[in-house]
């Protein structure tokens, strides 16, 4: 039977796993005792599963090496390097397939405690995502037999494959049936995951509606921070970078399978210990909460250098549902480039418009050495679109380099081509590097601004971009008159009548951005002689700057008032 849905949601209480220290020697004892005591709940929740000690099974092939757990968990190193996806050193990730249900339409075992929030589908891992958390909200699939054995050759028309099947099973009904097909071509730098879903609900009039997750905690090649990326293609791209070495890592969109959200963020969240991470809603939080929500993810990155995760979801089963007895299929492409192999610096920068932006990049193989005299073909997406190639050097380095007219973020894509063939091949390195254009500028900060006895004003200030600075000095002419006989507005001066202001004295000079500039205005002949006679002569600075890339400029004037000191005799 259908139970009718109240069409209430709630969000169920988060629980947080531990946080993460962000130093590798802190973050190692507290992890360390959390992963031992999921592996061992992971080990007897596998047994029936016969699989390997840790519950995986090893796909063959290099230099990607690829894991898959008995619940589906995927993970995927290169030798002498690291793994993909948290935790280090093991075969085992915290990455994989979820099933999120919520209460409308589907049946009362799948809606969660008292019939609210509804229930999300998974396993446990290592730190997250914690699926069941609290006893509420979550379960954990329910293995199938053993992993199946891998088959295949390594070739493209026959590459290396595994298959893993888990139920989604409670109160002691059986109501999916999950197949997971994860394959491998040897040489390749990414592999690629395919989920079926089947409802074997035993009443056939009996439809599941559902979020399809694919989400995981990330760690681009040993490294457990990155800065997010996402890449429109097609086909999309969705993941993060290791800011050390350039290295990509995170999940390709497979045309016949689009995404209907993506996002990646912080691992896990919200987090009050973080002091320098934002109080976001992190990548595992979404996962857990998924149910209660229309959309699993927010289709955003964070550019921050961070201790990152990041997920997708497939949505067309929430509204519709998948009917009784039917199968529905989800792909995706797990892709990990090979490390040092193009070595990208500086992965991120931020430049002005008109300015040069040059990206170095070093192409060696995984053993150091260079790849001389090939092709490093590149295509810039974003505000300024282009594309080109560079000839690497003796030393396997080749340089990109362009002038940036248009403000906005630049995504450049590049590949060697070891073949020659103008078109990226599987075994052909890759990597990219962001540049953000920023728009003309005209704004500075002051230093410092000294006025003198003798009339002098001296400013330092430093500009934000490149420009012309001007700095003007004006008096009021009445207090350097000799008597006041003119009309309202002026001020006679050796018998002709002079506008109510005088400028003192004038300077230009040009700017260099984030260079401070020391500009001196020297006061004029009468200023100096009312100042010699004891007057006080009140001065207006006014400081222009503009910047070379054109806009506003930016002015500040400022009132200065001069005690002058008669000398005696």
């Amino acid at each position: 039977m259908v139970d009718p849905s109240s069409g209430e949601q709630y969000s169920p209480p988060c629980t947080t796993t531990a946080k993460r220290p962000r130093s590798r020697s802190a973050r190692s004892a507290p992890r360390a005792a959390l992963t031992a005591l999921v592996l061992t709940a992971a080990m007897l929740a596998a047994s029936a599963a016969s699989a390997l000690a840790d519950g995986t099974v090893t796909l063959g092939g290099g230099p990607l090496i690829v894991s898959v757990g008995s619940l589906g968990e995927c993970q995927s190193s290169y030798p002498n390097v690291g793994v993909n996806f948290y935790p280090p050193g093991g075969t085992l990730g915290d990455c994989g397939f979820f099933l999120a249900f919520p209460v409308a339409g589907n049946p009362k075992a799948l809606q969660g405690e008292e019939g609210k929030g509804g229930t999300v589908f998974g396993f446990t891992g290592s730190a997250g995502p914690s699926i069941p958390f609290d006893g509420k909200g979550g379960i954990s699939y329910t293995p199938v037999g053993e992993q199946g054995p891998v088959t295949g050759s390594g070739t493209s028309a026959s590459p290396y494959s595994e298959i893993t099947q888990f139920k989604v099973s409670n109160e002691g009904k059986d109501f999916a049936l999950v197949t997971v097909t994860t394959t491998y071509i040897n040489g390749e730098v990414q592999f690629t995951s395919s989920y079926k879903v089947q409802n074997i609900t035993s009443a056939p009039e009996v439809p599941l509606f559902f979020h399809a997750i694919e989400a995981g905690d990330l760690y681009v090649s040993n490294d457990d921070h990155g800065t997010g990326v996402f890449l429109g293609g097609p086909p999309r791209f969705i993941g993060g970078q290791n800011a050390h070495t350039g290295t990509l890592g995170g999940f390709i969109e497979v045309p016949t399978s689009p995404w209907s959200n993506y996002q990646e963020g912080y691992w896990n969240g919200p987090n009050p210990l973080e002091t320098v991470i934002p109080q976001d809603e992190g990548i595992w939080n979404a996962v857990r909460t998924s149910a209660a929500n229309p959309s699993t993810f927010n289709n955003t990155i964070d550019p921050n250098l961070i201790d990152n995760g990041a997920g997708v979801s497939w949505d067309q089963y929430l509204k519709e549902g998948l009917a009784a007895k039917a199968t529905a299929e989800f792909k995706i492409i797990n892709r990990a480039q090979v490390p040092t192999t193009l070595g990208v610096q500086p992965v991120t920068q931020s430049l002005s418009v008109g300015q040069t932006g040059t990206i170095t990049v070093t192409a060696t193989d995984n053993v150091g050495t260079p790849y001389a005299g090939r092709s490093l073909v590149y295509s810039i997406g974003g505000a300024n679109p282009k594309s080109g190639s560079v000839i690497t050097n003796a030393n396997g380095v080749a340089t990109i380099s362009y002038v940036g007219t248009n403000a906005g973020l630049d995504t450049i894509q590049m590949f060697l081509d070891l073949a020659g063939t103008g078109h990226q091949a599987p075994q052909d390195p890759a990597s990219t590097a962001q540049i953000t254009w920023a728009p003309p500028n005209s704004t500075y900060k002051v230093q410092s601004i000294h006025a003198n006895s003798n009339g002098t004003i001296t400013i330092t200030f430093v500009p934000v971009q490149g420009g012309t600075a001007v700095i003007e000095v004006t008096v009021p002419t009445a207090t350097i008159a000799r008597r006041v006989k003119c009309r309202h507005g002026q001020s006679r001066i050796k018998g002709k009548c002079r506008p109510t202001n005088t400028v003192s004295g004038r300077v230009t000079a040009t700017g260099v951005a984030g260079v401070p500039l020391k500009l001196t205005v020297n006061p004029s002949g009468r200023v100096r002689s009312a100042l010699k006679k004891g007057k006080s002569v009140a001065l207006t600075v006014k400081l222009t700057y503009k910047s070379a890339l054109g806009g506003a400029p930016t002015v500040t004037i400022y009132h200065v008032t001069v005690k002058g000191k008669r000398k005696h005799h």
